[in-house]
């Protein structure tokens, strides 16, 4: 089973199904189309260069080197893909000048925008108006959630468009961190004024009033999501240190699962397994690791360490591998699922990281690349 990454503003992402062979008709005309989008391509988008792609069970796979996907003019704040499209929010700012160079000035007022990347052909933009999107940009059952901020012009809350445009629906009006996204409900954490008294918010998707539950286990951090209708989430360091992994009761208390001395960087649920990235100190060098342990329970295995920079950060799976993301940015880290050895995946990212099944894509210098696994 594919892992859902889980760090410390996302929740759950899943895997979605499109094939790409009824719609290319001749890869060798799509790209040269996507080309030539790049040299005669409006302010929103452009697409800096044809890409070299192979096709494997219907998919676009990038070469094994680092090659440019998109570059846009706006400020990227968060980015989703699925098996044909990467999905890329962010701010466009009104000075055109600040806006190419990749900076804002206080008097400035932002546009909200996202834009559907085709792997194969021409960018398009699927949202634009007086919103602000935070970082955090997710692609659940073939929808786009984000979660906008408290100065937006629209208000704070969480949002959700279809990937394929439209009007975008308001789910919620308060401004949390951290969701779990199910058809009838979702769970969101507190937004930054409240989140010292712990819990999280419930609200149903049929409308209502978020409801304020679980207060009584620690700060919450972050919630996940586990398989049907299993709910978790992490605490930040309590009083005597410790930091835990709760599972909600469905009321308003918990059951701790794991705690650890270390302090959580991200946490994953993968499968019947968590997977975890801690931070500690050793000897006053920074000390990393990467975890694996039953959620049901059992020994703990130490899967990796790092002493010193760069150390690791977030943690994500696919069929064959868990990644690591880095503190300082550079190259993925990964290794293989019945394994302990680490391996760097030479010419890729980690900064906006996000995948599908064959590639991985990242943003650097406000460029975005790909690269096949």
């Amino acid at each position: 089973m594919i892992g859902r990454r889980i760090a410390a503003e996302c929740s759950q992402t899943r895997a979605h199904r499109v094939v790409l062979k009824d719609r290319v008709v001749s890869r060798g005309f799509i790209v040269s189309l996507a080309l030539c989008g790049g040299l005669c391509a409006c302010d929103e988008q452009v697409v800096t260069e044809a890409p070299s792609v192979s096709m494997r069970d219907g998919q676009a796979v990038a070469r094994a080197r680092p090659t440019p996907l998109y570059t846009p003019k706006f400020i990227l704040r968060g980015m989703a893909a699925d098996a044909e499209f990467l999905y890329v929010s962010g701010l466009r700012f009104a000075q055109g000048a600040d806006r190419e160079a990749g900076q804002a000035t206080a008097s400035d007022t932002p546009t909200g925008i996202i834009v559907r990347v085709p792997l194969l052909g021409m960018p398009e933009v699927i949202a634009e108006g007086a919103f602000v999107p935070m970082t955090t940009l997710e692609l659940i059952d073939d929808r786009l959630y984000w979660h906008e901020r408290h100065d937006s012009p629209d208000g704070p809350g969480l949002r959700s468009l279809a990937t394929d445009g439209g009007d975008h629906d308001r789910i919620s009006d308060i401004s949390g961190h951290s969701w779990v996204i199910r058809p009838d409900v979702v769970y969101f954490t507190r937004p930054d004024d409240e989140i010292d008294e712990g819990g999280f918010y419930t609200l149903s998707r049929d409308g209502g009033r978020p409801k304020l539950v679980a207060r009584r286990r620690g700060v919450v951090r972050t919630l996940l999501g586990g398989e049907g209708e299993t709910l978790y989430w992490t605490t930040r360091a309590r009083r005597d240190g410790t930091w835990a992994v709760y599972e909600w009761d469905g009321a308003r208390s918990g059951r701790e699962l794991l705690r650890s001395d270390e302090t959580f960087a991200s946490l994953a649920v993968d499968g019947d397994d968590f997977l975890w990235v801690t931070w500690a100190d050793d000897e006053g060098e920074p000390l990393h690791s990467l975890y694996r342990r039953e959620i049901a329970g059992g020994d703990t295995e130490v899967l990796a360490r790092k002493r010193g920079l760069p150390g690791f950060m977030e943690v994500f799976t696919d069929e064959r591998h868990i990644y690591l993301t880095t503190v300082r940015g550079g190259e993925l880290r990964r290794l293989a699922r019945t394994g302990t050895e680490v391996e760097i995946l030479a010419g890729s990212g980690d900064r906006n990281v996000v995948s599908n099944r064959y590639n991985v894509f990242w943003v650097e210098d406000q460029k975005v690349f790909w690269r096949g696994k």
